[in-house]
Formats: structure tokens, C-alpha cells, sequence
């Protein structure tokens, strides 16, 4: 009988310890909630997707109950995948507006970034734009920002598109410059920092010169409709990056290190080349706004303007603002 109070007050003992240790430590007392799948994709790796590495690696999107899946996807299968419902956000957004107008029901729900981080890089022959004439340039992909972004840049510094020649590489744009397949590249700045040390000359450096939308992610009109509840948390968590980014250099700079695999010196130029140009409120700044609407315009050969509604859609954005006062 002694041996059973014993054996039966150890028992008690262990339930006892086991429920204050769940008392200290909730995920023993019960289950983290299961995440949800989020699928984004980034038309490429750079500095200029930093929101969404910042939200992912920061533990941001879980925070908000997802397991975001990033991948990477040029403008024409990104806009599909948006399209056919496999993708939740694409972050190429220049490439999303440019699809609106051409009539694809898709717009851009958030903007996360309004400088441009691609920069032109030359072989060591050539040290000024004057001697682009005639030459070979690496671009990405017809009507893609990059391109868009290669175009704009060259005819504020004085040349016609019939000056020179635009090779589309996709993401091996970098490679081809390399390699000397192409003379000159529109590269991102990640890229620009490893061919300097290896003599390439900076020739331009496009936020510098433009303002333009140039990351965020871009949504399905469908799933604007239907899936509100699950986007708006995404757009809370892109935004909430964002602000992380343009006030905790400190924190920013390991995500930039590990996603990119560069040294700090490294990701803190990057960092500061563009830092002036996040969008802390995910929208567009007049001046962005105004070039964006410009050049899709001349590149959807419309008449008049487009209409800011034909390819943003804010009201997201607007939804979490009224929450928030």
C-alpha cells in the first residue's frame, strides 16, 4: 500500500511539473498554429528584393502564420503563375503594370521599393556612355523593367534607341558581360560590385537619374477579390519589412550578407545606394508615379496617360491604414 501512495504521489508530481513547464512554455502546452503556404516569386536576386528577404528571414511572414516558399521567375511566367493562381505575389511589378494595361487581370497591391537598383556596367575598354554608339548591350527581357529602365537611362544621357544594340540575357546578363558576349550590361548592384573589382567600369547608375516603381508585388485581380483575408496580412508583413529596412541598418545587413552571399562591406553599400528609396507607406511617390504611367504609356503605345487604377490597386493598403488608426 506505501509502495502505491509512493509511486501514485511521484505521478502526481510529474503532472504537477509538466503543467507549469506548459505554463512556462506555451508551445508544450499546446501546438504552434500550422502555417499557411505562400508562394512569391522575385524576378531576380538583388538588393531591390530585400522587403521580401527581410520579411521572410526576419521570421516576419510566420509571424503572420505563413511558410512564404520564394522562388525566382522572368516577367512572362511570374504573370502566368499569377494568372493561373500558383503564385500569391509577384515581385517584378514594373513587369505587372506593363501586363495591366496589355489587359492580363493583374495589378500591383504594393510598392516596396522606388529607386531603381540596376546600374550600367561597361567592359574595361569603354569609360564613357558617349562610346555606347554602335555597341551591344545585355539586356533582360523584352518589356521587362530592366529593359524599360536601360532605355529611359540612355535617353536622358543623350542617346536614341537606334544608337545601339540590346541583347536580351535574362539573368545571365552579368555572364555575358563577363565573358564578353556583350560589351555592356544593365546589371544590379550585387553584380556591379563583384565585376568593379575585377576592373569593369560604372558607367551610370540609374537611381541616380530615375524614380520609378520598382519592387513590391503584384496580385492577381481574382485573388484581390476572393482572398482578401489571406493577402492583406502579406501586405502587412511586406510593409512592417520595409520600415525595418529604412530604420535598422543593423538588422538588415546579416539578411543582405546571407541571402546575396557578400561581406558587409559589401551589402552596406549596397544598402546605403538605394536606402532613400523604400516606400515606408507601399505606394508610389508622385515623381514614380508620374514616370511609371510615362513610360507605360509609350511602351503600350496608348494615347492619352493610363489611369493609376488600371494598375494599382490600393485597396489593401487602405483597408490596413483604417485598421491602424
Amino acid at each position: 500500500m506505501t509502495r502505491f501512495v509512493i509511486s501514485w504521489l511521484a505521478h502526481q508530481r510529474f503532472i504537477i511539473v509538466a503543467a507549469f513547464m506548459c505554463l512556462a512554455d506555451p508551445s508544450i502546452a499546446q501546438q504552434k498554429p500550422k502555417l499557411k503556404p505562400l508562394h512569391i516569386a522575385l524576378a531576380n536576386h538583388s538588393v531591390s528584393m530585400t522587403a521580401i528577404y527581410v520579411a521572410k528571414h526576419l521570421g516576419i511572414f510566420e509571424s503572420y502564420g505563413y511558410d512564404a516558399r520564394v522562388l525566382v521567375l522572368e516577367p512572362r511566367a511570374g504573370i502566368g503563375a499569377l494568372l493561373s493562381g500558383d503564385l500569391d505575389g509577384y515581385s517584378a511589378i514594373g513587369s505587372t503594370a506593363r501586363a495591366a494595361l496589355r489587359g492580363a487581370p493583374v495589378r500591383v497591391g504594393v510598392v516596396s521599393l522606388n529607386r531603381s537598383d540596376f546600374i550600367l556596367v561597361a567592359n574595361k575598354e569603354i569609360t564613357s556612355i558617349e562610346q555606347l554608339r554602335g555597341k551591344v548591350i545585355g539586356g533582360y527581357t523584352p518589356q521587362g523593367t530592366v529593359n524599360v529602365v536601360l532605355a529611359e537611362l540612355l535617353r536622358r544621357k543623350g542617346l536614341r534607341a537606334d544608337e545601339y544594340k540590346v541583347v536580351n540575357a535574362g539573368t545571365a546578363r552579368a555572364a555575358a558581360l563577363s565573358s564578353g558576349s556583350v560589351q555592356v550590361a544593365m546589371l544590379n548592384s550585387v553584380e556591379t560590385v563583384r565585376l568593379a573589382k575585377l576592373g569593369f567600369h560604372v558607367l551610370a547608375r540609374a537611381a541616380d537619374e530615375i524614380e520609378l516603381p520598382q519592387s513590391g508585388l503584384g496580385m492577381s485581380v481574382a485573388a484581390l477579390q476572393s482572398r482578401r483575408d489571406f493577402l492583406r496580412p502579406v501586405v502587412q508583413a511586406v510593409l512592417e519589412a520595409t520600415r525595418i529596412i529604412t530604420t535598422q541598418k543593423e538588422r538588415t545587413l546579416p539578411v543582405l550578407m546571407k541571402q546575396l552571399a557578400i561581406n558587409q562591406d559589401e551589402a552596406s553599400f549596397i544598402y546605403d545606394a538605394i536606402h532613400k528609396g523604400w516606400a515606408v507607406d507601399g505606394k508610389p511617390t508622385p515623381g514614380a508615379l508620374k514616370l511609371e504611367l510615362e513610360l507605360d504609356q509609350k511602351d503600350a503605345g496608348l494615347k492619352e496617360l493610363p489611369k493609376p487604377e488600371q494598375i494599382y490597386d490600393f485597396s489593401l493598403l487602405e483597408e490596413i491604414a483604417k485598421s491602424n488608426r
